[in-house]
């Protein structure tokens, strides 16, 4: 053992991927260690024989106030809770232009777990500059940025926007709100890049497919039947749907949904949330693990469905790092701080697993 350093080993960690067994071991603020076993009697040693270690996720889809604001600890802890690893993050369009996207991409590096900030439009009046403003830059968005740029179909510019998109070369990111804009975009898409969010049945599952070479997302809150009167009172768009949806949707997830993300939205820097939006990231990892008891879901597909996947389809890269998980904790949920009810759709529910530590490639973070 290192003179002065107290190491924590986790004895006899199952990893479920596998079906080996393993020790984890790591210092004080260093990286963690992987061996089949560790000697005991050399710093803290723990009975890790009813946890599980898994990979470090990777949620596609997440809003923070960071351009507006700053990355917040709070934001951060909400993530490492829900066992994400890595996070794509909006960068609103609107607010990045007042600044080089050089030194947003810098503001938001160096943070755990790690933020990949994508370029958005909001689907406000103003929209109408930002075709003008992507030709001159689309060559540093994609030395920046990964290739994407997210689009709302209600956006009053989005047709020319989304022409500008795909004539810079980059892939387009889009939610309709409502069939008939998704039925006019998969028309028209003709096998250009495009992935499309929040698919919330199997019915509009079939009318995505129907654009070749389209990915598509959906997120736990549309697979979970949530609690009475829950679906009603929550501020979010698209809203959850009814239970005949949610079992459609469910039956379809393996074989046609190619990624899972939370959606989250997180807290206003006021304290009061602004706009629609969930905060569920806090919950992604206990979510799925509940998904999966619930519909007998292969754990392995799921866990590739929130890593592999979205570093496929956005160009980015896997993350890198491990959770240990207590995969019999159960919890009855609570809003967290700054949260309001309208915003925790899982209140009330109760979840499996809870994530204990989460490591990348330089340090291991307690939860």
């Amino acid at each position: 053992m290192t003179q002065n350093r107290l190491f924590t080993t986790v004895h006899d960690v199952l990893d479920p991927l596998t079906g080996l067994r393993h020790s984890l071991r790591w210092p004080a603020g260093g990286a963690l260690l992987r061996a089949d076993a560790w000697p005991k009697g050399q710093g803290r040693d723990i009975d890790g024989s009813h946890l599980l270690v898994l990979p470090a996720l990777y949620d596609a889809d997440a809003h923070l106030p960071m351009v507006l604001f700053g990355v917040r600890q709070s934001d951060l802890y909400r993530a490492m809770a829900g066992g994400i690893g890595q996070m794509n993050v909006a960068l609103p369009w609107q607010q990045a232009r007042l600044f080089t996207l050089r030194e947003l991409v810098n503001d938001s590096a160096g943070f755990f777990p790690a933020i990949v900030p994508v370029l958005s439009v909001s689907p406000n009046e103003d929209s109408r500059d930002f075709s003008q403003w992507l030709k001159q830059h689309a060559d540093e968005v994609k030395e920046c940025l990964p290739s994407v740029c997210k689009l709302y179909s209600y956006d009053p510019h989005f047709e020319r926007n989304l022409e500008a998109v795909w004539q810079a070369g980059l892939k387009a990111v889009v939610w309709n709100s409502t069939d008939e804009a998704l039925e006019r975009l998969v028309a028209n898409a003709s096998g250009r890049p495009l992935h499309l969010r929040h698919a919330v049945s199997a019915g509009m599952i079939a009318v995505m497919r129907r654009a070749r070479q389209a990915t598509l997302q959906s997120s736990p809150h549309f697979l979970l039947p949530l609690g009475e009167g829950k679906r009603e009172s929550l501020t979010v768009l698209p809203p959850p749907r009814a239970p005949e949806d949610i079992q459609s949707l469910a039956d379809s997830v393996l074989d046609q949904v190619d990624l899972l993300s939370s959606d989250h939205g997180a807290p206003h820097q006021s304290g009061v949330s602004v706009g629609p939006g969930l905060q569920t990231q806090q919950h992604f990892l206990p979510v799925l693990l509940t998904l999966c008891e619930r519909y007998s879901w292969p754990l392995e597909s799921i866990l590739a469905k929130v890593t592999r996947a979205p570093a496929k389809i956005f160009g980015t890269r896997v993350p890198q790092g491990v959770l240990l998980v207590d995969p019999d904790y159960r919890e009855t949920v609570a809003p967290w701080p700054n949260q309001a009810s309208d915003r925790a759709p899982y209140e009330g529910l109760e979840l499996t697993g809870r994530v204990l530590a989460i490591s990348n490639d330089r340090q291991v973070l307690l939860v």
